[in-house]
């Protein structure tokens, strides 16, 4: 018998499941391709700061700009929750991407990912056992193993040299996993109280203000950056965070904050098929039997109500 924390619990409709995860589909393939594209801005024009800064920033302009004269609504919050918005910002966006490009940079881009895609075991921890908010099952750990195995086996090819933590990497890389988990539950929980516009737009100005305090306007200016960088930045913010995460959004405020996780996997197998596509990067055998074990842990995840119901009929 399964004890009562791990009992299902109450779903999404079908077509909410179907749509939650639409939303979440496009939001990893967005950002998966954009993996080797930052990748590849990194190695031959922009240092990792102005990337990181400029595409929360510039996202954030955008929006701020365009609801200043459609929908002046969405800049509307209960100055209690002002806070949320900033730890948000600061914590949920601006430090998961520093600490997961800082430890790419001092170990590897294997280790980073697969520390990282650690996140879905800490969200369905803390909804599980501390909100108490979802109940667990069988079905959902087995996806959860399986998508943490694929992972393994796409990101490191089988090879356990590949991953090597050390330096401030040890403690950035896991610092990057629960910063990851933590957006992930606090979108949630925003999302519960307001329009998804209105989280965007304060998640993005705060995180814009944290990196201004780190790296001011003039320094940026200080580049000479031309017209064409400026419209590579401004372009590569919108395909990297702002049509990915307002996907995410979208498709969180449909599924479960432990379902969107487990989906959120399928990001890195999306970097390294467009890294195979986009950079001649090399594909193994057990590369592309990780990816599928991962595509059949989503799988399962959405047949899971269907099983679910059967189970139940059979009772």
């Amino acid at each position: 018998m399964i004890s009562n924390a791990f009992k299902t619990n109450s779903r999404p409709s079908s077509s909410h499941a179907v749509k939650g995860f639409l939303f979440l589909l496009v939001s990893v393939l967005f950002w998966g391709s954009s993996a080797p594209l930052a990748k590849q801005l990194i190695v031959t024009r922009f240092d990792t700061l102005i990337v990181a800064q400029t595409r929360t920033t510039l996202t954030f302009l955008l929006l701020a700009v365009f609801f200043s004269f459609q929908n002046k609504k969405i800049f509307k919050i209960d100055m209690h929750d002002l806070w949320k918005f900033c730890v948000m910002g600061v914590v949920g966006i601006a430090a998961t991407n520093y600490t997961y490009y800082f430890t790419a940079k001092e170990s590897s881009v294997a280790t980073a990912i697969l520390v990282q895609y650690t996140a879905p075991v800490w969200v369905v921890l803390f909804a599980v056992f501390i909100s108490k908010e979802e109940t667990f099952d069988l079905l959902t750990l087995l996806s959860l193993v399986l998508a943490f195995l694929g992972c393994y086996l796409a990101v490191t090819g089988g090879s356990l040299k590949t991953i090597s933590l050390r330096g401030w990497a040890t403690i950035t890389g896991p610092m990057s996993a629960l910063t990851y988990a933590y957006q992930i539950l606090a979108t949630k929980q925003l999302l519960k109280k307001y329009p998804i516009w209105t989280f965007l737009v304060y998640a993005f100005g705060f995180s814009a203000l944290f990196w201004f305090c780190i790296n001011p306007p003039w320094r940026i200016v200080a580049h000479h950056y031309s017209t064409s960088d400026w419209g590579i930045l401004w372009l590569f913010a919108i395909i990297s965070i702002l049509i990915p995460q307002t996907a995410f959004a979208f498709g969180l405020r449909l599924l479960k904050a432990s379902t969107a996780g487990i989906i959120g996997v399928l990001e890195p197998i999306i970097a390294i098929i467009a890294a195979y596509l986009l950079l001649g990067e090399m594909l193994s055998d057990l590369q592309l039997i990780g990816a599928v074990i991962v595509v059949a842990s989503v799988g399962l995840l959405q047949v899971h109500p269907l099983i679910m119901q059967k189970v139940m009929k059979v009772e």
